[in-house]
């Protein structure tokens, strides 16, 4: 999406709005925002309620009286329920009547950035690409902000029900007595995030005797950033490590031993037990494109049908809700650790990951090593390059095409080519950051380094440095 003038440097997509903070990101972009996003709402809820939470990055503090000055230049009721998952604000908006909310977040990008989710129902799900397209034109026309030094309005403060809703639908989707029964040992790094607090309250009400873990790391949880969790485990013999992104939409998992098996073994283990638990009742299960084969497998196991989306939370959301229209079980996510329940939210939700994931370990009797052992195993690899102009993605993509002429492949989302064995390598421009990732998956790692080596080799020449 193009950007002019002082919103230049914001990455704007059915994600949100992301951006430096006091670079692209400022408190008058914030209420500039504020103001669009209350105009959109207003279309469809006369006087709406709306929600604002947020995450733990310092630069919050000042976005959130700007984001309140904007919306409230339109009728309004606010709600703050401060710092919560993302997730939190999700289920607190069907619990507390609301009917739109902002979510100050940069979820995993890292620490300098911060951002805004946007979130409207009646399903209470992310904005679709329509709705952002909206919001964007509506920001441009948007009145300029008030005098930095003018009070906020005040909004109701709401954090305790919205902490305690959440997580009562959470245990509400589990069978508590045999978690309990296990006495996991449990280490928990939230990345001194938002899902902090809550993931401990959650896990004590399993039973779980809770290792904390306060470690100031990158907000994605991928292997790479989870050194001391990994540690944490081995030195105090857990049963599991659980580590969160900053607004705790997102899970990855450590075994007994120290491995950090990746964020796809989070969605394969949640998915698979689901789909255990459903019996004989048809489920469907949903992905995005980028996911890895795990879930395919899977399905293919247990004669449930699978449905693949674009990459992005509002297009798995989407699917769903259209497939609960039609009476069907339904539930999947994101190869990235965000699973996607829709009995507590449409949205990614790691405290409904991590119950399930305990159920599942409980139910089997086994520790985490052995079910991950028992899942399909294939090696993914996911990477990033930085300096490919939006102008030369078509020819980046051409030349990924010439390079693997006559194998299968698809611009359903990106160019996603698949060979006759089934491993596949896919090139994306980034929704959320400057970036083109390159995801490959094969059953070797070294065929997998391979297809990402060649696809690199192919880009690099069209890198500005």
């Amino acid at each position: 999406m193009p950007l002019e003038g002082d919103q230049a440097g914001l990455r704007v997509s059915y994600s949100g709005v992301r951006g430096i903070y006091g670079e692209s990101l400022t408190v008058a972009v914030a209420a500039r925002f504020g103001e669009a996003f209350a105009r959109l709402v207003s279309e469809r809820f006369p006087a709406p309620t709306v929600i604002v939470g947020r995450d733990t990055r310092p630069s919050g503090n000042e976005l959130l009286p700007a984001v309140i000055r904007g919306l409230t230049r339109l009728p309004c009721s606010l709600i703050d329920v401060g710092v919560v998952p993302s997730p939190t604000v999700q289920v607190a908006m069907a619990e507390l009547g609301a009917q739109a909310a902002i979510i100050i977040t940069a979820s995993h990008n890292p620490a300098q950035w911060n951002g805004f989710k946007f979130l409207i129902g009646p399903h209470d799900i992310v904005l679709n690409a329509d709705q952002t397209r909206q919001l964007f034109e509506l920001s441009r026309q948007a009145a300029e902000p008030s005098a930095p030094g003018a009070a906020a309005p005040v909004a109701a403060d709401r954090h305790q029900e919205a902490l305690g809703a959440h997580l009562r639908r959470v245990l509400a989707q589990v069978d508590l007595a045999p978690i309990r029964r296990r006495r996991f040992k449990v280490a928990v790094d939230s990345c001194l995030g938002a899902g902090q607090g809550v993931t401990e309250r959650l896990l004590q009400e399993l039973g779980c005797g809770v290792v904390p873990v306060r470690a100031k790391r990158d907000s994605e949880p991928i292997a790479a950033n989870l050194g001391a969790l990994t540690a944490a485990v081995v030195e105090h013999r857990c049963d599991i490590g659980l580590a969160q992104d900053l607004d705790a939409d997102r899970l990855a998992l450590v075994t007994e031993d120290g491995k950090a098996i990746g964020e796809e073994c989070t969605l394969a283990f949640a998915v698979d037990h689901l789909l255990e638990r459903a019996g004989d009742v048809s489920a469907v299960v949903v992905k995005n494109s980028s996911t890895s084969r795990m879930i395919d497998d899977l399905c293919a196991a247990h004669g449930a049908e699978l449905r693949v989306a674009k990459v992005g939370e509002v297009n798995l959301s989407q699917a769903m809700i259209e497939l609960q229209g039609q009476g069907r079980a339904v539930f999947g996510g994101e190869g990235n650790g965000g699973v996607i329940y829709p009995p507590v939210c449409y949205g990614r939700d790691s405290l409904i990951g991590i119950a399930l994931v305990l159920e599942y370990a409980a139910a089997s009797g086994l520790p985490l090593s052995a079910l991950a052992a028992k899942l399909p195993q294939y090696h993914i690899i996911k990477r990033k390059l930085e300096g490919l102009a939006p102008e030369r993605v078509p020819q980046a993509l051409a030349r990924v095409r010439r390079l693997f002429e006559g194998q299968a492949m698809s611009d359903f989302d990106g160019l996603k080519v698949t060979l006759s064995d089934g491993a596949w390598v896919q090139v994306r421009p980034s929704n959320t950051e400057p970036i083109v990732r390159i995801i490959a998956e094969s059953a070797s790692p070294e065929l997998s380094e391979s297809l990402y080596r060649q696809v690199e080799q192919e880009i690099a020449p069209l890198l500005s440095r």
